[in-house]
């Protein structure tokens, strides 16, 4: 595997962002999804970066990057986007779940050249599941983050709606993996952002025809295994773009690129083989 080469990346407001390249020069830029560390897409871009360069940054709130401001909004997002493409001289932007509605937002109001997302959280016409928002923002002011992490899976992690523990049950569960996991120990610092995000798109229902703008080509995939809104959030939204293409990927779960198969590999590298 590719050893990712790390650079620090200054934001219009005077943030940082830690920046993991794979391969050097113009490439892809990945924005990572929610409650995500970069280090989980190493084997994905690593692997695809046989084919173009690939630039994984830390969003706000996660990692060596800066916390997120008080005033986060979407354009938040696409300032710190733009600031890292601007610094690897990139064009493209791939995106994973809440990473995936940041790269669709890109396409329209950012100069790129070309998008691939998998399963991206936009919530089409209010498609996703947001009712948990009272409680996870009550839990993120809290300090709570083993409770934000509990309702937030509960209501979008399939596995954790096939379990169904009671309360004090799952929040052991969750509690040992908060201490015992390296995914689990970066909780604490992710669920403020996590709030801040969800209520980002609790507060936007969008129309597919939203994105007819996108003069881009565009490759939106959704795991077979993935929540089915993903696949509505997909397929609608290719249907508004004149140059858009959606695919459901066979035996793939909503965690397909942090452990990447040769078809998830082959359907990028086709994608972004087009525009190299």
């Amino acid at each position: 595997m590719v050893a990712p080469q790390p650079q620090s990346i200054r934001t219009p407001d005077g943030g940082t962002l830690a920046v993991y390249s794979y391969g050097t020069g113009p490439g892809a830029v990945l924005p990572a999804g929610s409650l995500t560390r970069t280090v989980l897409y190493g084997r994905f871009a690593s692997r695809l970066s046989t084919t173009i360069p690939v630039h994984v940054y830390d969003r706000r709130g996660r990692g060596r990057s800066s916390p997120q401001p008080a005033d986060y909004s979407m354009q938040t997002e696409l300032d710190d986007l733009k600031a890292v493409l601007d610094a690897t001289g990139s064009s493209v932007v791939l995106g994973h779940s809440y990473g995936g509605g940041i790269a669709l937002e890109a396409a329209l109001r950012l100069p790129v050249s070309r998008v691939a997302v998998y399963d991206p959280a936009v919530n089409i016409e209010g498609c996703l599941p947001t009712r948990m928002l009272p409680q996870l923002v009550d839990a993120a002011a809290r300090g709570d983050h083993v409770r934000a992490v509990m309702v937030f899976s509960r209501v979008v992690d399939p596995r954790m709606q096939k379990v169904r523990l009671p309360d004090p049950a799952s929040r052991v569960l969750l509690w040992a993996a908060s201490r015992l996991t390296r995914d689990g120990r970066a909780w604490k610092e992710m669920v403020p952002a996590l709030a801040q995000e969800i209520s980002l798109l609790d507060s936007s229902r969008a129309a597919p025809d939203r994105y007819g703008g996108i003069a881009v080509p565009v490759l939106l995939l959704a795991g077979a295994n993935s929540p089915r809104y993903f696949h509505t959030i997909a397929s609608n939204i290719a249907a508004s773009l004149s140059s858009g293409t959606s695919l459901i990927v066979p035996r793939a779960d909503h965690g397909a690129l942090h452990h990447p198969s040769e078809t998830i590999l082959t359907l990028f590298r086709r994608f972004l083989g087009q525009g190299v």
